[in-house]
Order: structure tokens, then C-alpha cells, then sequence
């Protein structure tokens, strides 16, 4: 054999040798054994790390704690100013209704007293006003006035603020503002044949300022029909019945 036909027969068997080397299970296993190894070492090195953890200093664990617990103090801190602030909006709002129902308390006594500074007097002649024993009525004048005390009555006519002019069928309506200072209305009518029954002293707490103050203007006598609240003041309540009686005659 000559020296060129060896050269190529080892060439060949060298070669197939390396393939052969290059596909061996055992190349393949030793990769997979590299790869578990690299797997080890992470997993050593995280269990490392977590040991180191655990074996921290007494000191550095105690710090861990405080700022664990300072954590739990705040956030509970937070809901407590939270309830706090819902507490005071509760405070603040039943302070805000109590204050309008005290608004709504001044209110109605303002109302009230407004209400009770003005009078409607309606003043109702019969056909036969101030006729007396005749069949004829004839006109008259009413004095009104508004006294502080019951002794000034006998003063009416001195101290009227307004006289009105009565005819015989013929309504009469005004509004009177009452003073302030005033505890009674004095109305008198100058009939011809009486003067006791045509006058009337009306306290002003008896008034009903709901409804007009109506008088009624007949032949002898003046009858309080309406504007008077039987239960403010009973006593003069009895007193306007007494006085109220049907008259048989004119005196």
C-alpha cells in the first residue's frame, strides 16, 4: 500500500472518531449537570442570605420592630383623626340645627309681635243706631283710644286718638297700630239715651289679632260681637256677658 492511500485511511478514522465524540451521551449529561450546579449556587446563595437575615444583631431586630410598630401607631393615628373628624362634623351640625331652630324661635316671636302691633276694628251700625225709643237712627262718633291703665277710662274721650263717624247701616273698617305701652283699647260711642252700655274697655291681652275686632252699634247699647279670646282673659270674659245682657228699654 502506498503512503498516500494511509495518509487518508487515518484521516478518515480520526474524523469519524471526533463525530463520534461530539454526539456521546456523556457530552450531553455533563451540560446537564453544569445547569443543576448554577441552579445550586442560587439557591445556596438566597438560603445564605435568609440565614444572614435571621442572624441579624439583637439591636438591628429591636430597630425593625420599633419602626414596624411606629408604622401600626400611625396608621392607626389616621383612623383615630379620621373618627375625630367625624365626631366634630357631628358636633358642628347639631350646633348648626339648634342654632336655626333658636333663628326659627326668634322668628315667630317677631311675627307674633308684629302681628299684635296692628288692630282691625270694624264698626257695624244697625238701622236704627243711636234711635233710642224712636224708630229713627241717627249718626254718632266713636272715640277710640289706647290706655296704659284701667283709671284713664274715665279720660276717653280726652285721650282718643281717633273719632269715627257712625251712620245708621253704614260699615266702618280701620286698622289701628297699638303702642307698645298700651294695655287696653277704650271704644265709646256718644248715643243719646245711654252711656254706660256704649262704651267698652277691652284689654289688649284678651284680643284675638287673628280675627277683626267687631263691634256692633245698636239703638241704646255697643256689643262686642268678635276679636275677643274668651280664654286670655276669662275674667273680663264674664264681666262683657254680664254686661251684654238684651236690653228691655232705652233708659
Amino acid at each position: 500500500m502506498s503512503l498516500s492511500i494511509k495518509i487518508i485511511a487515518v484521516s478518515w478514522v480520526i474524523s469519524a472518531l471526533l463525530a463520534g465524540c461530539s454526539s456521546n451521551p456523556l457530552s450531553q449529561t455533563s451540560s446537564q449537570i453544569g445547569s443543576q450546579a448554577s441552579q445550586l449556587n442560587n439557591q445556596a446563595s438566597l438560603s445564605k442570605s435568609s440565614v444572614l437575615t435571621d442572624k441579624l444583631p439583637t439591636s438591628d431586630r429591636i430597630k425593625n420592630a420599633i419602626i414596624n410598630d411606629k408604622e401600626s401607631i400611625n396608621s392607626a393615628s389616621h383612623l383615630s383623626y379620621a373618627d375625630d373628624d367625624l365626631q366634630d362634623l357631628k358636633v358642628q351640625l347639631a350646633q348648626q340645627q339648634q342654632q336655626l331652630e333658636a333663628m326659627s324661635a326668634e322668628q315667630q316671636i317677631l311675627q307674633e309681635q308684629l302681628k299684635r302691633q296692628q288692630l282691625t276694628l270694624t264698626i257695624k251700625p244697625t238701622i236704627n243706631a243711636n234711635a233710642g225709643r224712636s224708630k229713627q237712627g241717627t249718626a254718632s262718633t266713636a272715640y277710640i283710644a289706647f290706655l296704659e291703665e284701667e283709671g284713664q277710662f274715665t279720660q276717653l274721650e280726652e285721650l282718643a286718638f281717633k273719632e269715627v263717624s257712625i251712620i245708621p247701616n253704614r260699615d266702618s273698617s280701620l286698622t289701628l297700630t297699638v303702642p307698645q305701652e298700651a294695655n287696653f283699647i277704650a271704644i265709646k260711642v256718644g248715643l243719646r239715651y245711654t252711656k254706660k252700655r256704649s262704651q267698652l274697655l277691652i284689654p289688649i291681652s284678651s284680643i284675638d289679632f287673628d280675627t277683626p275686632l267687631i263691634i256692633n252699634v245698636g239703638a241704646c247699647d255697643v256689643t262686642l260681637v268678635e276679636g275677643v279670646n274668651p280664654e286670655l282673659a276669662p275674667t273680663f270674659t264674664i264681666k262683657l256677658k254680664h254686661y251684654q245682657q238684651p236690653l228691655v228699654s232705652c233708659l
